[in-house]
């Protein structure tokens, strides 16, 4: 049995310094969750942590959206500032609308380029989408990079693609990836998509920093800067979380 998020559980005084808490509020919350910055943390998890203080601390709607602005900062904050109201008063259903290492630019969201990488030390062409929730590589990519040697870890999830059709997942992958003298560790989804393309998406970018500039088609993480290709991508991938 996986262990549930944790809540983080604060003395909360009236007149310290920190959160400027809604002044609807009738009590003061129980308990609170961390703020969420948009990067070394999956969006979903931090949503049902939220969700979860939500039930404990008897929030309304509008508290909800009161407390969702004042507990996200930094990126998450820009990106959630920019949602319109229908999107926002979704709060945490789904993913969250756009990756949060993306700068704003004139191009439209979901624009993606490749990078140069070694992928399991092998060299390949990586798809940067900014539209994607997880890190996906094709089952003969797979094959062809561990030549069949190496074991999957099982997935349990549903995936679609942007048109709407489910993605047959075989497992997850676990294995670097390097960007010039840099070397991360990346997780994958092993599918049998019709396609070529060895996809990094939002679970990579948040979890290292990346910053991907849209308008100067670069992308940089720990300091690098890396040029992107302008190639559009053949499909994108949005995760989809099973509740049960």
């Amino acid at each position: 049995v996986k262990p549930g998020p944790t809540l983080s559980c604060e003395f909360l005084r009236s007149d310290g310094p920190g959160y400027a808490w809604p002044e609807s509020a009738a009590a003061r919350p129980i308990f609170m969750p961390e703020t969420f910055s948009g990067v070394g943390r999956e969006w979903a998890n931090w949503a049902e942590q939220f969700e979860m203080a939500a039930d404990v601390n008897n929030w309304d709607e509008p508290l909800k959206l009161k407390f969702m602005c004042l507990l996200l900062s930094d990126k998450a904050r820009e990106v959630y500032n920019g949602l319109s109201g229908s999107v926002k008063g979704a709060r945490t259903v789904g993913q969250m609308p756009a990756p949060l290492s993306v700068v704003e630019t004139p191009i439209r969201r979901g624009n993606s380029g490749y990078l140069k990488a070694r992928i399991g030390g092998c060299e390949c062409q990586v798809l940067i989408d900014t539209g994607a929730s997880r890190s996906v590589i094709l089952r003969k990519l797979w094959l062809s990079f561990t030549r069949g040697v190496c074991e999957l870890t099982p997935y349990e999830g549903n995936v679609t693609a942007a048109n709407g059709r489910g993605m047959c997942i075989l497992g997850c992958w676990q294995t670097t990836c390097q960007l010039g003298p840099l070397a991360f560790v990346v997780e994958f989804l092993v599918s049998g998509i019709p396609s070529d393309e060895v996809l990094l998406g939002f679970d990579f970018l948040s979890k290292h920093g990346m910053v991907v500039d849209l308008g100067t088609k670069t992308c940089k993480i720990m300091g690098r800067v890396f040029p992107l290709l302008d190639l559009e991508p053949f499909l994108r991938f949005h995760f989809i979380y099973n509740r049960k």
